[in-house]
């Protein structure tokens, strides 16, 4: 009845009067014949939908056990031709063994099998390696000793593509020699100087005895859903918006791994392995109770004792979870748990006095202007003498822009623009220390404990939405020194100058400041190749370079800063300009004596 009503009410010309009486029609009227066939026809479309879903269906399962196939197929012929191909290149440890994801026999599918272990609040040691060797430490997790915290779109990712290729370990430690003296895997492309590149692909190939006294740096790993490794840039450990701190020092230690795991070679293996193997791998590494006899430090259990899960895994709802679409069909979630296991992190585990020149980088670069982090890396570790910070900066009035846009693009900001979140904030800034507000040059002036007790109070823990604070970097700036840091562990890159430097310029000056080694000779054998990696993509060389392969290649480089400038949705453009009286009070902060 209620489409009938709805039906005759949707009608705007109404039917003529007769002229003559008619009889009683002996059919339904035209406007319930209209709807019978309609709702036949809605029933027909919905079977059909129904049929062409569960034809979908079938055939994404028939796909996935194609792509199940082919990848079994595939893998024996791949590790025999990196074994043919690559032979100095073989991994140095073992694959995980074939596996099940459904995990040992009796297992309960439930989110979480046994409690998180107990959180340890003993920092890991932060001495170097040298110091630790002396000490007799013969195996540790390496704790970060080169930090970037500062700032985000300021160019820091293209720092880290371009301090991985260059100061790699299979750079670092190789070497560079004729055609004739290389070794199968190991070797580079041919020069017309007859001279190539020998790479050290190993683990072993980084010890003291084959890579001598050279540092290199080595990131830790970050672990993904499919029980994949790859080098991780940022870990937020100490604060800067993360929630890693309350876990402990083992959500940053990470489960430990062997050094193979850091072999280029090994990581693209691993990727071509079963995932049920990889699965279970992870699941391995997050248990208590793992083959290899000795227990590491965290595996102390809960307090209560028994076995416990490893601070730096979580629990995966395989419902809910999206693998890469090469694996996703060699998860059948009809039959399979629900519940996986996911290892997310792991710093390099070393014996101080086999590899001393390894250097592990944290690129988080939200650390610099949060109070937390500060805190917690000054009442932990305090300000290790080896250890170094380098800051790539912007003028403040673009990385104020550049994160308000970003922010709008990923739809986070509520705000009608930018100038209405900034005027509250500059107000705050004020009211919690009109003095310094008012004449921010008596910054330079301030004792250490002055210092470190104006930013405690009046700055925030470098989260999102705190955009004036995290723009005035000098005020955090001056708080890390006061904290215990010298003017010789910083070095600031502009990311104005990271535009025009060369390649060679740049990790000239990246050996000098870290002390990681810089193999001039074997890097000089791809010299377009470290153009690409270190240079900013609007340099001039590469722009020459780009203009002599745009006939291959349709499409430019990624910018060396995403200032998501072009970005105009929700009036972005618009949005994330200041008015007059917002940039004139907070270009007057910036503009003050950094005290620096």
């Amino acid at each position: 009845a209620p489409v009938g009503v709805y039906m005759g009410a949707a009608s705007s010309t109404p039917s003529p009067a007769p002229s003559t009486p008619s009889p009683a029609p002996s059919t339904p009227p035209s406007n319930n014949i209209t709807i019978i066939s309609s709702l036949v026809g809605l029933r027909e479309v919905d079977a059909a939908i129904a049929s062409a879903e569960a034809a979908l269906q079938k055939l994404r399962q028939r796909r996935g056990l194609l792509l199940q196939w082919r990848r079994r197929r595939r893998l024996p012929k791949q590790r025999e031709g990196a074994e043919v191909g690559r032979a100095a290149q073989k991994p140095s440890c073992s694959f995980p063994p074939a596996s099940t994801v459904r995990g040992e026999p009796g297992q309960a599918d439930v989110r979480l099998r046994h409690p998180f272990c107990e959180a340890v609040r003993t920092p890991l040691p932060s001495g170097s390696l040298s110091e630790l060797a002396a000490e007799g430490v013969s195996d540790v997790a390496v704790l970060p000793s080169l930090l970037v915290p500062c700032c985000a779109h300021s160019g820091t990712t293209f720092l880290w593509r371009c301090m991985q290729y260059a100061f790699h370990p299979e750079r670092v430690c190789g070497s560079v020699a004729d055609r004739a003296g290389c070794e199968g895997g190991r070797c580079g492309k041919q020069r017309r100087s007859g001279r190539v590149a020998v790479y050290a692909p190993l683990a072993a190939d980084w010890s003291r005895s084959a890579c001598g006294s050279r540092r290199y740096l080595l990131p830790g790993l970050a672990g993904n859903v499919q029980g994949h490794w790859d080098y991780r840039k940022e870990w937020f450990f100490y604060g800067g918006g993360g929630a890693a701190w309350p876990k402990g020092w083992e959500d940053y230690a990470g489960v430990e791994l062997p050094l193979c795991y850091w072999e280029r070679e090994y990581q693209r293996l691993l990727r071509v392995r079963p995932l049920a193997d990889t699965l279970a791998h992870s699941r391995a590494l997050c248990s208590s109770a793992q083959p290899s006899g000795e227990k590491p430090w965290w595996q102390r259990g809960p307090r209560g004792g028994g076995p416990c899960t490893h601070r730096a895994c979580l629990p995966l709802d395989m419902r809910k979870i999206r693998f890469g679409p090469e694996f996703d069909g060699e998860y059948d979630r009809e039959t399979s748990p629900r519940w996986q296991v996911q290892a997310t992190k792991a710093l390099p585990r070393l014996d101080p006095s086999e590899h001393p020149g390894a250097v592990v980088p944290d690129f988080t670069p939200n650390y610099l202007c949060s109070v937390k982090s500060l805190r917690n890396l000054r009442l932990s570790v305090g300000a290790p003498r080896h250890w170094r910070l380098l800051l790539v900066m912007r003028t403040p009035l673009d990385a104020l822009t550049s994160s308000y846009k970003m922010f709008v693009q990923w739809g986070w900001v509520r705000s009608a623009n930018l100038s209405s979140d900034v005027m509250p904030q500059l107000r705050r800034l004020r009211r919690c220390n009109p003095r310094l507000y008012d004449s921010p040059e008596l910054l330079g002036s301030l004792s250490d404990e002055q210092v470190l007790r104006y930013f405690e109070s009046c700055w925030g823990d470098g989260v999102w939405r705190n955009f004036v604070t995290n723009s005035l970097h000098y005020v955090c700036l001056r708080a890390w020194i006061a904290a215990g840091f010298s003017r010789e562990q910083l070095l600031l890159l502009s990311s104005e100058k990271l535009r025009t430097l060369q390649a060679h310029e740049l990790v000239d000056a990246l050996a000098n400041f870290t002390g990681l080694h810089h193999n001039a000779p074997l890097l000089a054998t791809r010299r377009e190749e470290l153009s690409a990696q270190c240079e900013a993509p609007d340099s001039a060389a590469n722009r020459a370079a780009w203009l002599r392969r745009r006939q291959r290649s349709k499409s430019s480089k990624a910018p060396l800063v995403n200032t998501h400038r072009d970005f105009n949705g929700s009036n972005a453009q618009v949005r994330s300009r200041l008015d007059t009286n917002a940039l004139a009070e907070f270009t007057r902060l910036p503009g003050a004596p950094q005290g620096f």
